[in-house]
């Protein structure tokens, strides 16, 4: 059952429930606080943040990112990849694993998160940090009967074998991004209860207007946020050699991840050090970073709803990117979507959207996914699956 309509049923009763103690529901991403640049992480926070209004809200987290913070426990994968790498063992364990970071992370606070939720029991949990998180979540729902709901950030990167993964622990909710992902798991698992929610952006922070900051790279400056890592899906590599066809233009990734190394090299080689840099910011000064670039280019594979697309284009960046049925939807006209293989086109498309006047037009795309809207979906969502789980 895919459901798109927000239930006023449930708005009734959530009013009447004001007046007693408010459900419980609590987050859990062991790398938000620690990893900035993670689509799902910065979700949680701002998940989190939306949901309070209605909710008691608590964030299990990896370091103190919002006022709903919780200690996570265990090692966020940021901390074990610096580990892995002061060891010298982490090719070796690339063997066994391609991100053992995450599985660090996943095993070291499964028993931490599951305790917390165990003593101070939720009405519902709400994983974002995939397999491990679910793994926990579900392990607490066969002890204590606790409802899951989980977000699929991965869309159907490698045929969906992460989502059919996923399905195996079966949430009492999925959410997905897409009719196509929602028919997939529907081929998987029929009686999957299934919600379509694309992504949201706080357009109160995320405006055009307002400071900004001096990122140290001249101007025309084309930025990009993503992890680092040279066997994900990002293609980050396709826009450092698509900037460096253009002289005059400057290119800044805001990310980490394992292979920040080569990145930093390959940029230097392609765009020399005085055109490009790699940088970290905590969420709360990403609104400047974006309004001091002039476009902003993500060309991954596979993108279900990528948040920085939306904060870009709220902040009135025009976006470059690759072109499939997702990023038609969700960029539409607040950008030009190409060929990201054919360099010599990605890089007209950047030339393009440099040199004309897109602010307004980005602005008011990304203005369609605003977290008021999407916050009250996920609050529907929420709301009938504690209801469910409790009349069963």
């Amino acid at each position: 059952m895919t459901q798109r309509l927000i239930d006023s049923s449930n708005h009734t009763q959530l009013t009447a429930r004001r007046h007693q103690r408010p459900y419980r529901v609590v987050l859990v991403h062991p790398s938000a606080g620690v990893n900035w640049s993670g689509g799902s992480e910065i979700f949680a926070i701002e998940l989190a943040r939306s949901l309070n209004a209605d909710f008691e809200v608590e964030l299990l987290a990896g370091a103190p990112c919002s006022p709903f913070y919780y200690p996570a426990g265990g090692i966020p994968r940021t901390k074990a990849r610096q580990i892995l790498n002061y060891l010298s063992i982490a090719s070796v364990m690339r063997r066994f694993s391609p991100h053992p970071d995450i599985v660090i992370e996943h095993l070291t606070s499964f028993l931490p998160c599951a305790m917390r939720l165990l003593q101070h029991p939720a009405d519902l949990i709400f994983p974002c940090n995939d397999y491990g998180g679910l793994a926990m979540a579900a392990f607490v729902r066969a002890l204590i009967g606790t409802p899951i709901v989980y977000t699929e950030h991965t869309g159907l990167l490698n045929q969906g074998r992460s989502l059919a993964r996923n399905l195996l622990f079966q949430p009492d909710h999925l959410v997905v991004f897409s009719e196509t992902m929602a028919d997939f798991a529907r081929t998987l698992q029929p009686s999957q209860a299934t919600s379509i929610i694309l992504n949201g952006v706080d357009t109160n922070r995320f405006t055009p207007e307002g400071e900004k900051m001096a990122l140290g790279l001249n101007k025309p400056l084309v930025l990009c946020v993503a992890s680092l890592n040279r066997n994900g899906h990002k293609r980050v590599e396709l826009a450092m050699q698509a900037v460096a066809c253009l002289p005059q233009v400057s290119f800044l990734i805001c990310g980490d991840g394992p292979d920040r190394a080569y990145f930093q090299s390959l940029g230097e080689k392609l765009l020399g050090s005085d055109r490009f840099a790699i940088k970290t910011f905590p969420a709360e000064q990403m609104p400047k970073v974006y309004r001091s670039a002039n476009a902003f280019t993500l060309p991954s594979i596979n993108e279900p709803c990528a948040l920085s697309y939306l904060e870009a284009m709220a902040s009135g960046l025009p976006v470059v990117a690759t072109d499939d049925e997702m990023r038609r939807y969700v960029v539409a006209d607040g950008g030009i979507l190409c060929d990201v293989t054919d360099i010599d086109s990605y890089a007209a498309a950047i030339a393009k959207v440099l040199s004309g006047n897109w602010q307004q037009k980005a602005r008011r795309i990304g203005s369609r996914f605003s977290w008021d809207a999407v916050a009250l979906r996920y609050r529907d969502v929420i709301l009938k699956t504690i209801l469910q789980s409790k009349k069963s």
